[in-house]
């Protein structure tokens, strides 16, 4: 969604609040399972356009040891400032605040575009930002055996556990000739 901020722009001090009722959110990097809720307000101080707020919605992550898809609640904090600046716009030299953005880079979500806001954007990015990197759908998950690939929660497996680091790995080859010498 996009918010017309225009008439934000044009007065200095003045605040406003939207409901946040957004469909789910799903692209490459992020799942909703439910629509985005919360609220943000924008603030022109003259200087600079304050915007804070929070978010919350269900995300499907998969689990980091063991693969599995589970659904967790995202919470997340909205923040953002902007830059105003007083610049000449219009055929008729008119000046106003336009918000210049620092960001350049073209990979990055743009998140203004002249005095429309792209509310949307905001909400991936702050969702994204507030998931955990390692997501478990269980702490006590035992993940999947790294010989055959089984799922340890469900069955186990006869695989060796034992984790060896690769550099003592020749020490570990000599320890066990060693072992079986005697």
């Amino acid at each position: 969604m996009k918010l017309d901020l225009s008439e934000i722009l044009t007065h200095v001090g003045m605040r406003f609040a939207h409901d946040i009722d957004e469909p789910p959110i799903v692209d490459e990097d992020l799942e909703c399972t439910s629509p985005v809720r919360g609220n943000i307000v924008f603030t022109n101080t003259g200087s600079v356009l304050l915007v804070e707020g929070r978010a919350m919605a269900r995300v499907a992550l998969a689990c980091s040891r063991c693969l599995v898809y589970f659904e967790q609640p995202a919470e997340a904090p909205l923040g953002e400032q902007f830059t105003l600046e007083n610049r000449v716009v219009g055929p008729h030299g008119r000046h106003a605040n336009v918000i210049v953005e620092e960001d350049e880079n073209p990979d990055a979500g743009k998140l203004v575009d002249g005095h429309m806001f792209d509310l949307t954007e905001l909400l991936r990015q702050s969702i994204t930002l507030s998931l955990p990197l390692q997501p478990l759908h269980d702490e006590a998950c035992k993940g999947l055996c790294p010989h055959c690939g089984r799922d340890r929660n469900e069955i186990s497996c006869d695989c060796e556990t034992r984790e060896l680091n690769p550099a003592f790995a020749g020490l570990a080859a000599l320890l066990d000739a060693k072992a079986g010498k005697t």
